[in-house]
């Protein structure tokens, strides 16, 4: 049972991973159904989330010297799979092929380079010798063996690093093939993933004014939401746990959250937030965490359904000792934005690779800027 679980949830991972290629906040500002192809001399490489980015000069089809700029996945993504800040070096010359910006000329999203020696190279290839391990950033079975189950104070361990495994989001929610319809991306409203939620007029509203490539929180290096980063590109999170509060540090965008223990109520003058104000209690085995005091923002980025201040957020999470697995089902209220709740689970295993500051660096410059 031990093996076969391991299997899936290499398929889960390696599936994720593959998939990250369509799934970021800028994905629509490129536009897919054209392709280039050019001759290029790199001048750096910035190896960083939430994207790389390669930077290079080239002739363009007048002839003359431009500089220009195209999209890779996230560091956290490549690292894993055997990139390097080294992988694309200064002074190199390559062929690239990608998808054309919409919004700013010589920039892409890259699909492939070519060497000169005629190799080329997918955007999320893997560049390990052996294959890339997805499960390398998973507990061993020695370490998981080796965790205590329960803290001295007889509640389940929650502590340590985290990371997210199989399908992101599995709430109410839409597919389509535009913006706001939800394009084919993965995770709440993605590719695979469920149908748009039921929008309330003022919902629908908001929404209009939401648009992804340049509204999109991730361009300024801003987590979303409290349910958006959680598990999203499987960066790698930390959860610090004490009898009076937990601790969840975000692996994406350095998002930091309190839950507050030992409350019964949420305090009447807490000024809204991004992650609200949290208050948490057992459930028997099972952490019932109670979130209010929302500031409005976008509830699902990628196809931008908002949420106001009125969002209401219940997640429950639930650890398995013999699989050494976190589940956090959620469940979202809105009754300004959304006629329904908003349901979804995600479930993460024990990290042998440790939480790392996603330290992000924006670098989709014009692109994602409204010229208006």
């Amino acid at each position: 049972m031990t093996r076969l679980r391991s299997r899936l949830l290499a398929v889960g991972l390696a599936a994720g991973i593959a998939m990250t290629a369509s799934a970021h906040h800028s994905s629509t500002a490129y536009d897919l159904s054209k392709s280039i192809e050019w001759k290029v001399a790199v001048t750096e490489f910035q190896f960083v989330n939430p994207h790389s980015y390669v930077f290079f000069n080239m002739q363009d089809t007048s002839g003359k010297r431009v500089s220009g700029r195209c999209e890779l996945p996230a560091v956290t993504t490549l690292a894993r799979v055997g990139w390097t800040s080294k992988t694309l070096v200064p002074g190199e010359r390559v062929t690239i092929k990608g998808a054309p910006g919409r919004n700013e000329e010589n920039v892409c999203m890259l699909q492939s380079f070519i060497r000169e020696n005629g190799q080329e190279i997918s955007r999320s290839e893997d560049l390990t010798k052996g294959g890339a391990n997805p499960l390398a950033t998973l507990a061993s079975a020695n370490k998981a063996a080796s965790r205590p189950e329960r803290l001295a104070s007889g509640r389940p361990n929650l502590q340590g690093p985290w990371v997210g495994v199989g399908v992101e989001g599995r709430g109410p929610g839409g597919r389509g093939a535009d913006r706001k319809k939800g394009p084919l991306g993965r995770g709440p409203g993605g590719r695979g993933g469920p149908p748009r939620p039921e929008e309330t007029p003022a919902g629908a509203l908001a929404a209009k004014s939401y648009d992804q490539p340049f509204d999109d929180p991730a361009i300024k290096c801003d987590p979303a939401n409290i349910l958006f980063g959680w598990v999203h590109d499987r960066h790698v999170n930390d959860i610090i746990q004490k009898d009076n509060e937990i601790t969840f540090k975000y692996g994406y965008m350095d998002f930091v959250r309190t839950i507050h223990m030992n409350q019964a109520e949420h305090p009447s003058n807490i000024k809204p937030s991004r992650g609200g104000h949290s208050i948490g209690k057992w459930d028997g085995d099972v952490l019932v965490v109670d979130t209010v005091d929302f500031s409005a923002g976008v509830l699902i980025p990628i196809i931008g359904v908002m949420y106001s201040d009125q969002l209401h957020v219940v997640e429950r999470f639930t650890f398995d000792p013999s699989a050494r697995t976190l589940t956090r089902a959620y469940r979202a209220e809105d009754p300004l934005y959304l006629k329904g709740p908003y349901t979804g689970q995600e479930m993460m295993m024990l990290s042998d690779e440790p939480y790392v500051p996603y330290n992000c660096v924006e670098l989709s410059g014009k692109n994602n800027i409204r010229s208006k």
